[in-house]
């Protein structure tokens, strides 16, 4: 079989586990839902679509926004271990975060004051880090890492400092969003998602040859016609806002954009029309059936979608680094 044909074989067969797992989870839960209860006024139905259908509807928009900005990364840096907070996005948007919840919760009545501090910050880092890498002549990977770490260190530093001074309510609350949850009510938050998820894939796959070269060498790419500095600036401005947007609503869920480029990539090869195919469709897997596992473990208690990504990811992230050259 033609390798383009088997690709799209594998494609299709981890499509129809997404679709599989988005119809099924949504069954499992603390609360029994047989099927003859979800139609209708009952309370169990008001569950199984307010609740439990967004919930795993966000899960796989948030994982598969988070896999396609981990591949743009991890061919920019042409780095498997690169993810999509490696610039410091996340750490801006959980500055914001505690911020909120420190300073302006008494507005949390009025205004979603946690999700638009953190989406603001997580804006600024980004600005802060293109405006960082204009003031370089070429777009240097190498600098934009040094500058990625340099944010993750001044944030840290706020917010061990805002949590030292927070009240134990505060501190638990602060805990708590930077675990990252999905427990969140109704379609609004999936909507808010959505546009990232869209923009992200759009430029995916319309920047696909200058990814593919970017991925093996920026000089190679840049005398195959691939102006480093423009789609490099793009590609860094729109993965950055798009996590920026993910982490604003769901805080900062670690590993996805690191585990399912890797096992996409060990899929379909490294072409990236059927990378990011494949990429959002584990991703999305991936961060469902992890929901699925922090919502059920301990019922009916949850434990942070975060922990459980991180329990993954962990293994995952010290296999790659055995195993890279």
């Amino acid at each position: 079989m033609m390798p383009e044909k088997m690709n799209f074989v594998k494609i299709s067969a981890v499509a129809a586990l997404s679709f599989l797992l988005l119809a099924l989870l949504p069954f499992f839960g603390y609360i029994e839902m047989p099927l003859n209860e979800i139609f209708g006024e009952s309370a169990a139905a008001s569950i199984f679509w307010n609740i439990r259908v967004p919930r795993t509807l966000g899960a796989f928009v948030c994982g598969s926004t988070l896999a396609l900005c981990g591949m743009v990364f991890q061919s920019m840096f042409k780095n498997d271990l690169a993810t999509p907070y490696t610039l410091g996005v996340s750490s801006g948007a959980a500055m914001g975060a505690v911020t909120a919840i420190k300073f302006f919760s008494g507005l949390a009545f009025i205004l979603p004051v946690t999700q638009i501090f953190s989406f603001l910050c997580a804006f600024l880092t980004v600005v802060f880090i293109y405006t960082a890498g204009r003031l370089k002549k070429r777009f240097d990977t190498g600098f934009l890492l040094l500058a990625g770490v340099a944010v993750n260190f001044i944030c840290s530093g706020l917010i061990l400092f805002i949590q030292y001074i927070a009240s134990g309510s505060e501190s638990a609350m602060m805990i708590h969003w930077m675990m990252g949850s999905l427990d969140f009510t109704g379609f609004s938050t999936v909507l808010k998602i959505v546009p990232a998820f869209v923009v992200m894939l759009f430029v995916s796959l319309f920047f696909h040859r200058e990814l593919d070269l970017m991925r093996i060498d920026s000089d190679i790419a840049t005398t195959r016609g691939v102006n480093m500095n423009t789609v490099g600036n793009i590609l860094l401005f729109t993965v950055s806002l798009a996590v920026a947007v993910v982490v604003s609503q769901v805080g900062p869920v670690g590993f996805i954009g690191m585990m399912a480029p890797h096992i996409a990539g060990r899929l379909v090869g490294r072409k990236h029309i059927p990378l990011a195919f494949a990429s959002l469709f584990i991703g999305g897997c991936i961060l469902m059936l992890s929901d699925a596992v922090s919502r059920t473990v301990i019922a009916p208690s949850e434990i942070p979608v975060g922990v459980v990504t991180a329990l993954v990811g962990g293994p995952f992230f010290l296999f790659i680094l055995i195993k890279s050259k």
